[in-house]
């Protein structure tokens, strides 16, 4: 059985992963620092170990458990990524998203253990292209300090892979989406605004356009990046289909009988905010046969469920429009 680090199990990817993989008969070990337990429901109920560790104070705790458990593969998701509120707290996200990972880097040849570390990216660090980018495409434009963030951690394992064979994988996804996010994401915001017959905040005219990936597609991509993934690599997984925000909003109140008008409410845009991202996955399609599975309305269709079944969880629960 192997064992699996995930750094960030708290966060939705992460724990939507960690039962995957658990389901698919790996030892799961997960660091978080999050005090939220939102995604604890994604996991319940499973023989999932899970350790308090913040990376922005602890690094040498960190070290520590990873010499302990001793995994074959480390899956990184353990970033801050409110984009917004990047701008005000550059250096926390410089310090969580990009220091902490230089005394894993530092210490990788006493790691003998770990086979391959699965990083898991943004399409952010090439900022607003309308041309579809592969994956080998280097021509970087991050619009946030976010992006910046993500873009510098990229670089820094690169460096690390091409200097001491540091078994890299860097992973970029489309927006990925389904039960369990966050409440300030996008798609369950709009979910729970309409439940709670809250007015939802449209920034700018909602035209910017997305690729959403459902949370199990996002998962079985993980797992072919696991089993078949090759050190040094960059994949990419997006659909072929992208929509704007604003059709994202109105699908959705289609299915929960809620008129578009009357939900949302005018919003400033957001600083640095990108109009479209197109990743190429032809590549990593045909080395890792991945493709999605889930259409966007049978995707929205289980999210929505979800949380209705979850409601009285959730509804206490406050929406951050400030995101």
């Amino acid at each position: 059985m192997k064992k699996i680090l995930i750094l960030g199990i708290s966060s939705f990817s992460g724990a939507s992963v960690a039962s995957y993989l658990f389901n698919q008969k790996f030892k799961i070990i997960g660091t978080y620092n999050s005090t939220k337990k939102i995604n604890y429901l994604l996991y319940k109920g499973k023989d999932i170990k899970i350790h308090k560790i913040n990376l922005l104070k602890d690094e040498k705790k960190l070290l520590k458990l990873i010499f302990k458990v001793k995994p074959e593969i480390i899956l990184d998701y353990a970033s801050i990524c409110m984009v917004n509120e990047s701008w005000n707290y550059q250096q926390r996200y410089y310090k969580i998203n990009v220091e902490s990972r230089l005394s894993i880097i530092k210490n990788f040849n006493k790691m003998r253990f770990l086979k391959k570390y699965i990083y898991v990216s943004t399409p952010e660090v090439f900022g607003n292209k309308k041309n579809k980018l592969k994956e080998n495409y280097n021509n970087f434009l991050p619009s946030t300090p976010y992006a910046v963030s993500k873009l510098m951690t990229e670089l820094n394992f690169r460096n690390a892979f091409n200097s001491k064979k540091f078994p890299i994988i860097i992973s970029r996804f489309s927006n990925f989406y389904g039960p369990g996010q966050e409440l300030y994401r996008l798609i369950p915001k709009i979910i729970m605004s309409i439940k709670k017959n809250i007015k939802f905040p449209l920034q700018g005219k909602g035209n910017s356009k997305r690729n959403f990936i459902f949370s199990e597609d996002f998962c079985e991509a993980i797992l072919k990046v696991i089993k078949n993934g090759k050190i040094g690599e960059i994949y990419h997984f997006s659909g072929d289909k992208f929509v704007s925000i604003k059709y994202i909003i109105k699908i959705i109140c289609k299915m929960l009988n809620k008129n578009y008008n009357y939900l949302i409410k005018k919003a400033k845009d957001r600083v640095g905010k990108d109009e479209i991202y197109k990743l190429d996955s032809s590549f990593t399609k045909k080395k890792l046969k991945w493709t999605t599975h889930t259409t966007l309305h049978d995707g929205l269709k289980e999210t929505i469920l979800f949380y209705e079944k979850n409601y009285n969880y959730f509804k206490n629960k406050k929406l951050n429009y400030k995101i």
